[in-house]
């Protein structure tokens, strides 16, 4: 019995400290966690710096290659999918400059300093929008979207971004916290308005239709909010998923680490 209890205190001690309203903030020591991988030896790494300009690059090339086909006088800047293609590009570039700045620098940045805030809300924003985005395509707007499933900027937008990003989720060094769904919220939030302001302004898709989406046609306002909502409901179920997963790179870390100190020993 007194086994049992320890195991469930250690599995939900974690989990609860997790809602206290500390954890709100974008407070985090050491900062060297923001310049390095989780999975690195010591405090800079050649391998980790290439890793960062090379993500950047390839968000960087993918966003450009789809300005380029599917611009449509403007047109690219009022989808969802595009506002996260655009995020996965500026944050991870970001990224490639922070890393970069401080190989140069390592006593540059302080803690509490509000660029590493800022990248820490925008990493997390991108991360959890680029999974939610990938998920609501596949599942409620695919199944009556006109494009190829092979086709580039759709598996680029709506697939690839994901992956890249939660594979640099589970590469980063960084803490995940589940308070900091506020900032992928006050993202979707700001989508939402958006959509309402274009819609009530007279916008039209590139097909000449009175909505961005189909399932968030405000014509249609009951509908477009339940997809608001559900969305919302979205956003805290992938905050937890991606939790769970940043959970499982400290277990998988701490595992890794504990055999070599045996081996070593």
């Amino acid at each position: 019995m007194v086994v049992e209890r320890g195991c469930c205190y250690t599995f939900w001690h974690p989990i609860t400290k997790e809602f206290q309203l500390d954890k709100f903030s974008l407070e985090h020591a050491p900062v060297d966690d923001f310049f390095k991988s989780q999975w690195q030896k010591g405090t800079r790494c050649w391998w980790w710096l290439i890793y960062r300009w090379l993500l950047a690059i390839c968000f960087f090339l993918g966003v450009l290659g789809s300005l380029v086909q599917h611009f449509n006088e403007g047109k690219w800047f009022i989808y969802l999918t595009d506002w996260g293609f655009f995020l996965c590009m500026y944050t991870s570039l970001f990224g490639a400059i922070l890393v970069s700045v401080y190989h140069c620098n390592p006593q540059k940045f302080e803690t509490g300093s509000f660029i590493l805030k800022f990248y820490w809300a925008s990493h997390w924003s991108t991360l959890v929008l680029a999974t939610m985005i990938t998920f609501v395509y596949w599942l409620f707007i695919y199944p009556n979207d006109n494009a190829s499933p092979t086709a580039l900027y759709n598996l680029w937008a709506h697939a690839f971004n994901s992956v890249l990003m939660l594979m640099d989720h589970m590469l980063v060094a960084f803490p995940t916290r589940i308070l900091h769904f506020i900032y992928p919220f006050i993202a979707g939030v700001l989508y939402g308005l958006f959509s309402v302001i274009y819609y009530f302004a007279g916008g039209l898709d590139p097909g000449g239709n009175q909505y961005i989406y189909e399932i968030l046609d405000w014509s249609q306002p009951g509908w477009a909010l339940a997809t608001v909502f559900g969305c919302i409901l979205l956003v805290c179920v992938f905050c937890l998923l991606l939790f769970g997963l940043y959970k499982l790179r400290i277990f998988i870390y701490r595992k890794t680490n504990k055999s070599v100190l045996t081996f070593n020993t």
